[in-house]
C-alpha cells in the first residue's frame, strides 16, 4: 500500500471493514481530475477527455 501511495500521492487509498480496497481522488476542476486519472490510466483519461469534449459540444457541460 505504501508503494501505491508513493506512486499516486493525490489518491486516498484505504481498506474498508470488509477488506475491500478503495481509492478516492479529488480535484478542483475537471482538467485537474483528468491529470490525476492520467497518472493511473493514461488511455482511460484520454477516453474520458474525449467523452467530456463530446458532451460539451452537445451542450451537456458536466461541470
Amino acid at each position: 500500500m505504501l508503494l501505491l501511495q508513493h506512486l499516486f500521492p493525490q489518491w486516498s487509498i484505504t481498506r474498508d471493514e470488509r477488506g475491500l480496497w478503495r481509492a478516492t481522488v479529488s480535484a478542483s476542476s475537471v482538467d485537474g481530475l483528468l491529470d490525476v486519472l492520467a497518472a493511473a490510466d493514461p488511455q482511460g483519461a484520454r477516453r474520458a477527455a474525449c467523452l467530456l469534449k463530446e458532451r460539451r459540444s452537445a451542450g451537456r457541460d458536466p461541470g
